[in-house]
């Protein structure tokens, strides 16, 4: 894969050709999910085409510097703040002026359409559209007028998973010549594994579960909550720990009354938003991790406990399985019963410590890397510059 992508991104840096990157994500303070997939294809483009590249956010250009900062931080926290204090701005966009074909790329959702020659966007799911119930109004109708508007604004569009592309097809009438596949990665800095290895002792660490990703009902963390309420033994043998921001809706998840002693105990732990360095160590450290979401349109913290060998049990739905694979142990997410079978399946079954398991594992870490999903941006994209040339010569 690396000798194409090679190919084409001399093939950019030759011909002049200039990538405009929305940076409308990385402002966040938190990094999750769209987050750190559009600060992983952001890292991407820097090594492979750092010349080519060029940030803005909506008509206002964005020092490469700032962003680069905030990739080393894992945090949008000082980038938003210099942005809007003026300090991470380059002026406006002068593409009237420029005599290079240029693109824009926007990792989510277009805050502005319709500003360069081509443009592409990246689907991370269309949830909004197909289980509103698991939403807020106010982000039903950002959601469903921005997701219209920028498939009729795109040249290319791209979908993080089969499932993703599929439903684009299905629901919104996407060109099926136009809309191609473009998977999320996963990556640790290189010193993760190290520092992890100096502050972790599994032998004094009590077992344990880790529940990961935000809490909303889309999540269905209940169902985690709800197995546990009816088979308290499975808290004998390990602790649960439920760790991602809080969300909206949250009183459709509520704590059952019959797990509150649980709680004060400290059987079940609630540590809020941890950092990407904490998260590694959590995922390193648990006998498995759950991810019970009803639906995903692709489901990054699958790939990220596999990718350091720790099991993940799953709900088998939506695009769960591609990223999955063989790996995962799944369960039907409307079930407690099934949950609780995939939690005394892991625990006897010592996945840690097979080979086939390990080998699974690697395999899907070595497929899904960010420089794969810049490799299937670009394929389609510089086609469509190539034709754009031939047809402006």
């Amino acid at each position: 894969m690396t000798a194409t992508l090679k190919q084409l991104s001399s093939e950019i840096n030759e011909a002049g050709w200039l990538l405009y990157y929305d940076v409308s994500p990385l402002f966040e303070e938190h990094w999750t999910g769209i987050s750190v997939a559009a600060a992983g294809l952001a890292r991407a483009m820097l090594g492979w085409m750092p010349e080519s590249c060029r940030f803005f956010y909506e008509h206002t250009m964005v020092p490469r510097e700032a962003v680069e900062d905030a990739i080393d931080r894992g945090s949008g926290l000082f980038l938003a703040r210099g942005f809007f204090q003026g300090r991470a701005q380059m002026g406006p966009l002068s593409l009237l002026d420029e005599s290079r074909l240029a693109a824009g790329i926007y990792p989510s959702v277009k805050r502005v359409t319709q500003l360069f020659p081509i443009e592409c966007s990246i689907y991370h799911d269309i949830s909004t559209l197909i289980t509103p119930q698991f939403h807020i109004m106010e982000n039903i109708r950002h959601h469903i007028t921005g997701l219209v508007d920028d498939l009729r604004t795109n040249a290319i569009t791209f979908g993080v998973s089969v499932a993703t592309v599929e439903d684009l097809r299905a629901y919104l009438g996407a060109d099926e010549r136009r809309t191609f596949v473009a998977p999320n990665g996963v990556s640790w800095p290189w010193w993760y594994p190290i520092q992890a290895e100096n502050e972790l002792d599994l032998g004094r660490i009590e077992p344990y579960f880790l529940v990961l990703g935000t809490r909303e009902p889309r999540k269905n963390v209940s169902r985690v909550l709800e197995m546990l309420t009816i088979f308290p033994e499975a808290l004998d043998s390990a602790r649960f720990v439920i760790a991602g921001r809080r969300g909206w809706l949250q009183d459709d998840q509520s704590i059952p009354p019959a797990i509150a002693t649980a709680i004060e105990e400290q059987r079940i732990l609630f540590p809020g938003f941890v950092s990407d360095f904490e998260k590694y160590k959590l995922l390193r450290g648990a006998v498995a991790t759950i991810y019970p979401s009803f639906f995903e349109g692709f489901g990054l913290p699958v790939l990220e406990s596999l990718s350091v060998g720790t099991p993940c049990i799953a709900s088998f739905s939506s695009s769960i399985p591609e990223v999955g694979g063989d790996a995962c142990v799944y369960f039907d997410p409307f079930s407690a019963e099934s949950l609780y079978a995939a939690v005394q399946h892991v625990q006897g079954a010592g996945l840690k410590q097979q080979p086939e398991f390990l080998s699974a594992c690697r395999a899907l870490t070595e497929r899904f890397t960010w420089d794969n999903m810049l490799e299937r941006i670009l394929v389609p994209l510089v086609e469509e510059l190539r034709n754009h040339r031939r047809q402006t010569c």
